[in-house]
């Protein structure tokens, strides 16, 4: 709109001048969609995006609704400054389910729609998923066209490897990738849990050139038996070693979040196996060998799908809790030890 089109409807020239500052204010808003099966990376991608700013707002939609935290990303600041809203959901962008609400989902889409059309340029608007998206979803095209999407596919080990010599060597420390890959395996092919093990590694080493030797002591094998005992113990139900295997957790240092994390994943190789992919698509995803499948599938065959179903969702309420604070990590182990070993 111009000077000229506000005087020719009949508006002033002050008019004309609040009406452009108005529309000045309400250009798009920047929109980001992040995803990745990590934690960390996730977190990662939103520090490269909200850099050193204090004005961080974040919603969980398990606890918030979307109308709470659209209300707060349109809001204007009487102080004019910039704001990044954060909204963490895996549901608005997986494939719903029959039984699922598609009214809801809709509903929320069309409000998020219309906070896209009269976008807060003072505001920066990130969603995060631990989920991968469904590109098919009308969310997801949303965002595609007019924010951005960073997808982060789960790391295979050899990419992995590689991944943990460049965090080494930026903090001076310099290993070979077969050091890399001994990390990485004790670390369960994982990146969140990988990371753990490189602060141990900065907290206890200098930094200098690292041999695997150097490495034993800090990453022992001794966290990698008391992890699958305690976690082949759950799996079959046995309370008392469980219980036992996880009093070595605090002394090992080992943070109940990667737990978590490993035990969840038995269950979903479980629960697929259960599904209607065949044990070799599942190896093939999961990069398992012959031996693991042949005990997953032994394991699977103790428990129904409806079963592995509610253990899958209640390990991800208590990741969100820990997570939260909603529950002290101290406790949370023993509290889902003597529920899925009842």
């Amino acid at each position: 709109m111009s000077i000229y089109n506000t005087l020719k409807v009949g508006l002033s020239v002050k008019e004309g001048f609040f009406l452009l500052s108005y529309f000045d204010k309400i250009m798009d808003m920047e929109i980001y969609l992040i995803a990745s099966d990590s934690y960390k990376l996730v977190k990662e991608q939103v520090n490269k995006i909200t850099g050193e700013s204090l004005n961080v707002i974040k919603y969980n939609l398990k606890t918030s609704s979307i109308e709470e935290a659209i209300s707060e990303a349109n809001y204007f600041s009487l102080l004019d400054e910039h704001k990044y809203v954060i909204i963490h959901s895996d549901d608005l962008f997986k494939t719903a389910k029959k039984e699922e609400n598609k009214s809801d989902s809709t509903k929320d889409v069309k409000i998020i729609e219309d906070c896209f059309q009269n976008g807060n340029e003072k505001c920066t608007l990130v969603f995060t998923s631990y989920e991968m998206p469904d590109k098919r979803k009308k969310l997801y095209k949303m965002i595609t066209e007019k924010g951005h999407v960073i997808v982060i596919e789960p790391l295979n080990k050899k990419d992995l490897t590689y991944k943990c010599m460049d965090l080494l060597k930026n903090k001076g420390y310099v290993v070979d990738y077969e050091t890399a890959s001994y990390i990485v395996d004790n670390s369960y092919v994982n990146y969140d849990i990988m990371t753990n093990e490189l602060e141990k590694i900065y907290t206890l080493l200098p930094a200098k050139k690292t041999t695997k030797e150097d490495l034993e002591n800090i990453i022992s094998t001794s966290l990698t038996n008391t992890t699958f005992g305690f976690i082949n113990a759950v799996i079959n139900r046995d309370l008392r070693t469980a219980i036992d295997s996880s009093k070595n957790f605090e002394r090992l240092k080992i943070e109940p979040s990667m737990v978590l994390i490993m035990l969840a994943k038995e269950f979903q190789i479980m629960n697929l196996l259960k599904g209607s992919m065949s044990s070799r698509e599942v190896q093939n995803m999961f990069r398992k060998e012959d031996w693991q499948m042949k005990n997953y599938l032994l394991n699977a065959d103790k428990y129904t799908k409806k079963e592995l179903k509610k253990i899958i969702i209640r390990l991800a309420d208590y990741d969100y809790k820990l997570k939260s604070g909603l529950l002290d990590k101290s406790i949370i182990l023993e509290l889902l030890t003597m529920e899925l070993c009842e």
